[in-house]
């Protein structure tokens, strides 16, 4: 970027100096602070799983000369702020910027982060706005109409499969598919964008907690009036628990992924600890342990992982004893569990379905909670919040145990990347993760991934802690929350001609031998219909097919709760309250911390 300053990005954003100089010369932009060139502005970008902000100072560090933010209201020093309202949205207004000043940027873009994929991200921000020709990011297509199907992607991970099935389904049926790839917190706004534009999406992805507004809006194609027979069968054919159903009672969208969240450990790891010539036995009786024998195991880890093997284990009532040598799969371990410390969406969210699931049966009831509701929560998010603690206790890092306290917050120590690369390289025993983290795993260690198994969670929790009706502590003890990350919806405003070009696709997609292979390995998702008797590449997967056909599964009802509650109540709480002050683990603080957090949440309910 020539002749371009601090006070153009001003203008650009309409943002806020907080401090700095305004006249500083601005020659690039990057949002990955690894690659950050001469004159670089920093933009952090808020993504699925990491927020950027964290690397602020390590982008500093590696030579940028500015900063946009959207957390900061004050800050001093030489290095320029610019405080935004929304990053993403502010990057945008830089490319139209200099759109109009018909100005070349470069743009510095060197891998991801968690699972947000930079390049489609920015290729979904600038594509349109600036027209500025950046070919080499896929996943955006031209304004001119030249497909027969338009699909709009929010799986980063997948932008590039996806692009590759298209392809194969063009050369299969002679069908054009254009695909557009936006896996940033920003997805919806871009949709916004897209359906308000004169060639909108015919196929889209959403979630259970975006589908009220592109219902009411018109955009939703129900199951009954879908013409393709065989796609009703499909329709027909999806779990009640994974139906994303409208007021009738009518399908509306078909699941394309189905996540579960628990525990995940190598097997060979599990065998070299307790000297076994393998593991099936010890998951199995592992699976319907209980609290205090899983508590009694962490400890005779923590022990091996210290020099003290021999230590009897009961699990299920039956005996394991650890192992006196470490082996090389066990001599780089120094600690229990990898935890991302400083996301805390890992806590705040998909962990906290352990709480909402004593109290309620499923996502409806969740977002339809009276205040008496929220009331129940109390115990079981204390408890929750006190298995935390035992958790974060035996964190490991990647040179050495991780010791809670400012640091154990920090990107680079307990990040969501950090913190899978630490089990990856065997320094944990578990990660507290779902089985989104399989590809990472396998880039670092495929041989590690192909060993890999889902085990549960436990929970401290009592019968009487328990509102929900059917639901037990063993039946939480032995189960993983299982939920549709996305579904793919047919828009009800597009043209029959293009409604017929995605039904046929979603026909293809899940009936096809090229369109399962694709779902199944080269995506690999876990599609909503398999069967425990077919086998998938990915050995998480077939961990999640074991809960899901053994009815070992429990809601995802943290979706329900109100918006960025999670985040920004209860996580802000554990991480500023609990992470960063090792000492304040007592029952008294966590306890008001969770009152008043509930109090939040009920301050939301309108009755």
């Amino acid at each position: 970027m020539q002749n371009f300053y601090v006070r153009d990005i001003v203008k650009a954003t309409k943002g806020e100096v907080l401090c700095g100089d305004m006249n500083i010369p601005i020659e690039n932009v990057s949002t990955d602070s690894n690659s950050i060139k001469e004159n670089s502005l920093f933009v952090p970008i808020i993504g699925e799983r990491v927020d950027a902000h964290t690397f602020i100072d390590s982008a500093i560090a590696n030579g940028a000369v500015a900063v946009l933010t959207s957390e900061h209201d004050e800050m001093t020093g030489n290095v320029p702020y610019i405080r935004v309202s929304n990053t993403t949205m502010a990057l945008q207004e830089i490319g139209k910027y200099y759109g109009k000043l018909m100005i070349m940027p470069k743009i510095g873009v060197t891998g991801s982060v968690g699972k947000t994929t930079t390049k489609e991200m920015i290729a979904c921000a600038l594509s349109a706005a600036m027209m500025l020709g950046l070919a080499s990011m896929t996943g955006c297509g031209s304004a001119k109409k030249d497909y027969d199907l338009y699909i709009y992607n929010t799986k980063s991970e997948i932008a590039d499969s996806i692009q590759d099935l298209c392809k194969d389904y063009e050369t299969e049926t002679g069908v054009k598919v254009k695909v557009y790839t936006c896996g940033t917190q920003e997805t919806m706004e871009t949709l916004r964008s897209e359906m308000n534009s004169k060639n909108y999406p015919t196929l889209y992805a959403i979630n259970q907690a975006q589908f009220t507004e592109w219902n009411e809006g018109g955009f939703v194609l129900p199951s009954t009036s879908v013409k393709n027979e065989e796609l009703k069968s499909i329709y027909d054919s999806i779990p009640e628990s994974m139906q994303l159903a409208d007021e009738s009672g009518a399908s509306c969208g078909i699941p394309y992924n189905v996540e579960g969240y628990g525990l995940i450990a190598d097997t060979q790891m599990i065998c070299d600890v307790f000297g076994l010539d393998n593991a099936d036995a010890f998951v199995a009786d592992y699976r319907s342990a209980n609290y205090e024998e899983f508590t009694g195991m962490i400890k005779a880890i923590d022990d091996y992982i210290n020099g003290k093997g021999g230590e009897k284990v009961t699990l299920s009532g039956n005996a394991y004893t650890t192992a006196k040598d470490k082996t090389a799969t066990t001599e780089n371990m120094n600690g229990v569990f990898a935890i991302a410390g400083a996301e805390k969406w890992t806590y705040a969210n998909h962990y906290t379905n352990y709480a909402l699931n004593a109290v309620f049966p499923n996502y409806n009831a969740t977002a339809a909670a009276t205040k008496e509701d929220v009331d129940k929560l109390e115990e079981p998010l204390v408890k929750m919040v006190q298995e935390l603690d035992m958790l974060s206790s035996y964190t490991a890092g990647p040179s050495g145990k991780v010791e809670r306290g400012s640091e154990y917050i920090n990107s680079t120590v307990t990040g969501y990347d950090q913190a899978v690369q630490t089990f990856a390289e065997g320094k944990a025993m578990f990660i507290k993760q779902g089985n989104w983290v399989y590809g990472t795993i396998a880039g670092v260690d495929a041989d590690k991934a192909s060993r890999l198994t889902m085990l549960p969670m436990k929970v401290n929790l009592e019968q009487s802690d328990i509102s929900a009706e059917g639901v037990t502590v063993d039946k939480m003890n032995s189960s993983i929350p299982e939920f549709v990350s996305q579904y793919y919806v047919i828009n009800k405003k597009d043209s029959e001609e293009e409604q017929k070009a995605a039904e046929d696709f979603l026909v293809w997609l899940y009936t096809s031998d090229t369109g399962k292979d694709y779902i199944t390995n080269k995506f690999a998702f876990v599609p909503f219909n398999a069967d425990e008797s077919e086998k998938l590449e990915n050995p998480l997967s077939n961990s999640l097919v074991y809960y899901m056909s053994n009815d070992l599964v429990m809601g995802n009802d943290f979706d329900a709760f109100p918006e960025s509650w999670g985040l920004n109540t209860i996580g802000a709480t554990i991480q500023e309250q609990l992470f960063t002050n090792p000492d304040q683990w007592d029952e008294n603080t966590i306890r008001t911390g969770v009152e008043d957090a509930l109090t939040k949440w009920k301050d939301s309910i309108k009755e």
